[in-house]
């Protein structure tokens, strides 16, 4: 048997083996197949949310000075795996399946907030870990952000802005 051979199994029944790391700032977690986790997503500041967000300059110019950050959000999913081939030409492929939640401001005037959920894809904005969660959890995520729109209908920069919406959100995934 040739040793690349030998190599290439050896790599590949590891690469297997191991979990899904976690960048940025979580280096001591491991996401795992078939678990659920959730993270925020932060637009740092002059970032466009490019999302129909309709605060004005003087709304965002506030809750930039009290958050620190242009917008924040969750993302929450699960680890997933699937294999192709045969053999030697086996591989795996791991993925994290995720959605992000979030609020903007729908219009001017009156200020109605509304509630977004799209498929979550891996950008320049970095997430930071908040947990593991089970599947009815962050299957519950959706309904306690659509429960705190519709709860909370009008925009404020101090008091019914996106980390409190996140806030929510959060507190229903612990």
């Amino acid at each position: 048997m040739k040793l690349s051979y030998l190599l290439s199994v050896f790599l590949a029944s590891l690469a297997v083996a191991s979990p899904i790391a976690i960048p940025h700032g979580a280096d001591d977690v491991n996401l795992t197949t078939h678990k659920y986790y959730y993270f925020t997503v932060e637009w740092p500041l002059g970032a466009a949310l490019g999302d129909g967000d309709k605060e004005s300059d003087v709304e965002l110019k506030a809750l930039q000075q009290q958050l620190g950050f242009e917008h924040i959000g969750v993302v929450v999913g699960q680890i997933t795996e699937t294999g192709s081939g045969k053999g030697k030409n086996k591989k795996t492929k791991r993925d994290f399946k995720s959605t992000l939640y979030h609020m903007t401001k729908k219009n001017k005037v009156p200020g109605d907030t509304e509630f977004k959920s799209v498929n979550y894809r891996a950008d320049s904005k970095g997430l930071t870990f908040r947990g593991e969660t089970s599947k009815k959890k962050a299957d519950g995520a959706k309904k306690a952000g659509k429960d705190y729109v519709n709860q909370n209908g009008i925009y404020k920069v101090q008091g019914n802005n996106c980390a409190d919406f996140t806030t929510t959100v959060l507190s229903a995934l612990n």
